[in-house]
């Protein structure tokens, strides 16, 4: 019998998500808060050129927060989850800090693209108050091609590597790190957070495709706040692998392949050798 995948481990874990009625029912829940989140940015977007960006920092700030705080208290959280659910500590936990927080993540990172400004639309999605920040940059036969190509180059950075998979995408191994294992091939080889990072790119890819400067700043700041959170997981996994962290730390860095491993790196998203 093969290994699982991420998919599997992560439906044993939450075994509730095995009944088709709760899948329904969480995704409505999570598509409820993504749509009220998308209506708050929207209106702050209409209101002022500015809100869109202040919109997306406040909410990146606050999911930074949340899991700086979650991450530096995880041993006491997971302790208490662990007493009360016993076996199904991962399914509670992820209900209690990962259902409503997936659909707040998904909502930052899709922001840029709502923003999209080209003349020849004939409906645009957010109608943002005309400044510099909020004009077109690019023609469209440039914009379009462009960030479709940055796009593409974060999918394929975002493909699992080297055994990550939705269990990890999912911080399971938060609530049981027994049975998590560190992670050092694949992409991992050449920066710790080849996650974070795809994200950032696609976000900033969707920001070039809105073609506007406030759509490239907002996908940046989402990917800013993936970094910020970067110090407070490393602390997690020092404290669940110990030594083997450490020594991957020191030789692997966080978000940028060193400089002789660039070419390696680009090589190895284009045809994972």
């Amino acid at each position: 019998m093969g290994e699982k995948s991420g998919s599997d481990i992560l439906l044993d874990a939450l075994p509730s998500l095995k009944k088709w009625y709760n899948v329904i029912a969480l995704y409505s829940f999570q598509i409820l808060i993504f749509i009220g989140v998308m209506l708050v940015l929207w209106k702050a977007s209409s209101l002022f050129w500015y809100g869109a960006i202040l919109g997306q920092l406040v909410l990146s700030t606050l999911l930074s927060i949340f899991f700086i705080i979650l991450a530096n208290n995880i041993e006491k959280i997971r302790g208490k989850h662990r007493e009360k659910y016993g076996e199904l500590i991962g399914q509670s936990f992820w209900y209690y800090y990962q259902s409503y927080t997936i659909p707040l993540i998904s909502a930052a990172y899709y922001f840029p693209l709502f923003l999209i400004n080209y003349d020849f639309l004939p409906l645009r999605i957010i109608y943002m108050p005309p400044h510099f920040m909020t004009n077109s940059i690019f023609p469209f036969y440039i914009g379009i091609p462009l960030g479709i190509f940055v796009l593409i180059i974060g999918y394929l950075m975002k493909r699992p590597s080297g055994g990550f998979g939705p269990d990890i995408d999912n911080y399971l191994y938060f609530a049981i790190p027994e049975k998590s294992k560190l992670i050092t091939g694949g992409m991992y080889q050449y920066i710790r957070n080849p996650q974070y990072l795809s994200r950032g790119i696609i976000s900033m890819g969707f920001g070039i495709i809105a073609n506007n400067i406030s759509a490239i700043l907002i996908g940046f700041i989402h990917f800013v706040s993936y970094c910020a959170i970067i110090p407070a997981e490393d602390r997690e996994m020092y404290r669940r692998f110990g030594s083997s962290f450490k020594k991957y730390k020191n030789e692997v860095p966080a978000i940028f392949p060193r400089y002789g491993n660039w070419m390696k790196f680009a090589r190895f998203i284009f045809i994972k050798k």
